[in-house]
């Protein structure tokens, strides 16, 4: 799951769903979303089809369309800062990409095609791919599909261009590949911010705090993964926990470090092994 170039050609409408829904806070594998939609080798995936795996999984698709780029990109821009991303129909109707955010007349493009999967956009880069030529009568028209929920959502993901020139560094393949269980476990120690809620610090504050602690206690009662590994794991808990504005409750950083203490270990005991202690 997660950020990575899907494998066949007929899966890119279940993995721009799947993009689209990680963006709600809902992780979902492109898997089973390819089950719900229906899809094929010979067909691909229409937009009935995601519409109806959307549905399954609590969520809606508005459809959109207009013959006029202005316009397009007006009702793209729109959705987009009401915080729905949008699947859009590009290379005349022959594949699926998520949009998920516009910033500085920038455009953050998830294309499962790519081999890095995020892209950033020109408004005209994306009008170029976007535009959709009717071949007997030469009419235009750009359509696409913004992605709602139909309850609140637990939290929503918020890339800006950094987080995303981020996330497309070869440094960070492994961020990118592993987002869903990075996400997961998150969820399960951290909580999604609400402004009724006081006496809470970031997960970037928590670290400030704890970081030294939990690294020297794990690689040194370890003794196999560096201070630099072990580092760079938090660093890329913390970029997670900041796309989705998760925090933590004061009172509760004792058991929070306990709770990434015990899972930093599980992983790295997974990687390199360990003997019994007693």
């Amino acid at each position: 799951m997660s950020f990575y170039p899907q494998p066949y050609k007929y899966q890119c409408g279940p993995f721009a769903l799947k993009y689209g829904l990680v963006m709600l806070g809902k992780i979902e594998n492109e898997k089973e979303i390819s089950k719900r939609a229906g899809s094929s080798w010979w067909y691909g995936t229409d937009e009935i089809g995601l519409s109806r795996a959307a549905k399954s999984f609590d969520c809606g698709m508005k459809y959109f369309t207009s013959g006029e780029k202005a316009l397009a990109i007006k009702h793209l821009i729109g959705f987009l800062r009401k915080g729905n991303p949008c699947i859009l129909s590009v290379d005349n109707w022959g594949h699926w990409v998520t949009v998920i955010n516009e910033q500085n007349n920038k455009f953050i493009i998830v294309d499962s095609d790519l081999e890095k999967v995020i892209e950033i956009y020109s408004h005209n880069q994306l009008l170029k791919r976007w535009i959709y030529t009717d071949k007997d009568t030469d009419e235009t028209s750009f359509d696409g599909y913004a992605l709602f929920t139909n309850n609140k959502p637990v939290t929503k993901a918020n890339f800006s261009l950094d987080k995303a020139r981020f996330v497309m560094r070869k440094t960070n393949k492994d961020l990118a590949e592993k987002w869903d269980k990075y996400f997961n476990d998150l969820i399960q120690i951290c909580k999604p911010r609400n402004p009724l809620s006081k006496k809470i610090i970031s997960f970037t504050e928590f670290l400030r705090r704890h970081e030294k602690l939990l690294v020297e206690e794990i690689a040194d009662w370890h003794g196999k993964p560096a201070y630099k590994e072990l580092k760079k794991t938090l660093k890329n808990m913390q970029f997670v926990a900041d796309v989705y504005d998760l925090v933590i409750r004061a009172e509760d950083q004792k058991k929070v470090l306990v709770d990434l203490a015990g899972l930093l270990m599980f992983h790295f005991c997974g990687k390199y092994g360990s003997k019994p202690i007693y």
